[in-house]
C-alpha cells in the first residue's frame, strides 16, 4: 500500500478533480484519500452541492475514502484549512498517507516548499509589515516581501490560487510534523475560477455560474444540475446577521478585528437591500472579498475566535473497499467514525464542531429549497467497486 492524500472542496466534484486522482494514482500510490469540504466551504458560502453526494461521486471517480472538512475549518482562511486538512489525513495513522498530491500552476515542487519556507520566515518581518502600511492585503504583502527578499523565482509561487494553496499545505504538513511528502500535479485545462471551459474541463466556479443560467454542464461533471443549492437564496438571512450585529460579536469572528468590525457597522448604517452589495461596500485594497464573506459565513454560523481549535475528529463521509483497508492500515491519532453521533461525544471540541457543521448543514438544504435534514440519521455504507 502507498496512500495519496488530497485535499478539496469538489464542490462540484468535476473532470479538473478525477484527473488529479487518476495522476495521483499513476504517480505509484494505490490508495486515494480526500479530506473534502463539508457543508460549508472556503469562498465564503454554504456549498452548493450536498457533502454526501459530493463524497460518492469523488469515490465513483477515483477516490477510496472521503474523509469531512467540517466547520469552522472548512469556511476560513488558507492556513486553517490546510492545517485541518493535513490533520484530517494524519489521523489515519502515522505514514499512512505518504503523499500529499495537489493541483498547481507550478509543478516544481521543491520550489512551492521554498517558498514555504520564505513566507514562515516572512511572516513577522518589517518587509511584510511596510506593504502592509502602504494597504496591500497580507497575501499581497508577503508575495511582494518575498520578491524583494527572494527573487522573481520563489515569489512566483504567490502570484496562482492554487500554487498558493500549495504553499501553505507544505507549510501545515512542516508544521504539523507529518513526514508526507508534496506532490504538484500540473493543473489542465480552465484555469482556477476561469469564467470559460477548455474542452472538458472547466472550474468549479463556472460550473456552478452555468447551472445558474440554466446551461447544460454533463461535458464537465456528472453531479447533475438539479442537485445545485443556489447561495443567492440566503440573502437575505446574510442580510439580517450583518446589519443587525454588534462590535462585539463582530470583533469576535476568525480573521477578523476592530477596524474590519468598524467597516461593516458603517456601511450597515448606509442601508443596502441585499448581503452582496454591503459586502462589496466594506471592501478595501487590503480586505478582499473572500475575507469578508468568510466573515458572513461565520458570522451566520456563530463562529467565534474561539472555535479554531485543533480538529477533534474525522468524519467519514463515503469509501469503498480499499478505503476500508486505508482505515484499518494504523492506529487512528484523533477519532475517526462514520456517526456523528459517536464523534460528538467524544469531547466538548467535538460536539461544538459537530454543532457548527450541522448549522451549514441546514444552510445548504434551505438554499436548495429543502426541509432542513437530520445528519444523526445518515447511514454511511461502503460504496461498490468497479
Amino acid at each position: 500500500m502507498k496512500a495519496a492524500g488530497i485535499i478539496a472542496e469538489f464542490d462540484p466534484f468535476h473532470n479538473g478533480h478525477a484527473y488529479l486522482i487518476r495522476k495521483a494514482r499513476e504517480s505509484g500510490c494505490t490508495h486515494i484519500a480526500v479530506a473534502m469540504s463539508g457543508s460549508a466551504v472556503q469562498r465564503g458560502e454554504p456549498a452548493s452541492f450536498d457533502k454526501f453526494a459530493r463524497a460518492k461521486a469523488a469515490v465513483a471517480g477515483g477516490a477510496d475514502l472521503v474523509l469531512e472538512l467540517p466547520a469552522p475549518y472548512s469556511c476560513s482562511n488558507a492556513e486553517v484549512f490546510a492545517s485541518a486538512g493535513v490533520s484530517a489525513l494524519s489521523a489515519l495513522g502515522k505514514g499512512v498517507t505518504e503523499r500529499l498530491v495537489f493541483g498547481s500552476e507550478i509543478t516544481d515542487t521543491s520550489l512551492i516548499v521554498r517558498a514555504a519556507e520564505a513566507a514562515d520566515s516572512l511572516a513577522d518581518s518589517e518587509a511584510v509589515a511596510a506593504f502592509l502600511r502602504q494597504g496591500d492585503s497580507y497575501p499581497l504583502a508577503v508575495s511582494k516581501a518575498c520578491r524583494s527578499v527572494y527573487g522573481a523565482g520563489i515569489a512566483g509561487v504567490f502570484e496562482n490560487p492554487n500554487s498558493t494553496l500549495a504553499l501553505e499545505y507544505c507549510r501545515a504538513i512542516k508544521r504539523s510534523g507529518s513526514q508526507m511528502e508534496p506532490f504538484a500535479v500540473e493543473r489542465t485545462g480552465a484555469a482556477h475560477d476561469s469564467a470559460a471551459p477548455e474542452g472538458d474541463i472547466a472550474s468549479a466556479s463556472c460550473i456552478r455560474r452555468l447551472i445558474s443560467e440554466g446551461g447544460d454542464v454533463s461535458r464537465f461533471t456528472p453531479m447533475p444540475a438539479d442537485a445545485f443549492r443556489d447561495p443567492r437564496r440566503l440573502d437575505s438571512i446574510f442580510l439580517y446577521a450583518l446589519t443587525s450585529a454588534d462590535r462585539q460579536t463582530l470583533e469576535a469572528l476568525p480573521d477578523s478585528s476592530e477596524a474590519i468590525a468598524s467597516r461593516v457597522l458603517a456601511a450597515a448604517a448606509e442601508g443596502h437591500a441585499a448581503a452582496a452589495a454591503l459586502i462589496a461596500a466594506c471592501k478595501t485594497k487590503n480586505l478582499t472579498l473572500a475575507r469578508l464573506r468568510r466573515l458572513a459565513l461565520h458570522l451566520v454560523l456563530g463562529v467565534t475566535k474561539q472555535d479554531i481549535v485543533p480538529l477533534p475528529y474525522v468524519r467519514i463521509l463515503a469509501f469503498n473497499q480499499r478505503g476500508a483497508e486505508l482505515l484499518s492500515a494504523g492506529e487512528h491519532t484523533l477519532p475517526v467514525d462514520t456517526s456523528l453521533a459517536r464523534l460528538e461525544r467524544t469531547g466538548a471540541a467535538a460536539a461544538r464542531v459537530s454543532q457548527l457543521e450541522r448549522r451549514a448543514s441546514a444552510l445548504v438544504c434551505i438554499a436548495g429549497g429543502l426541509p432542513v435534514g437530520n445528519e444523526y440519521r445518515k447511514s454511511i455504507k461502503p460504496e461498490t467497486m468497479e
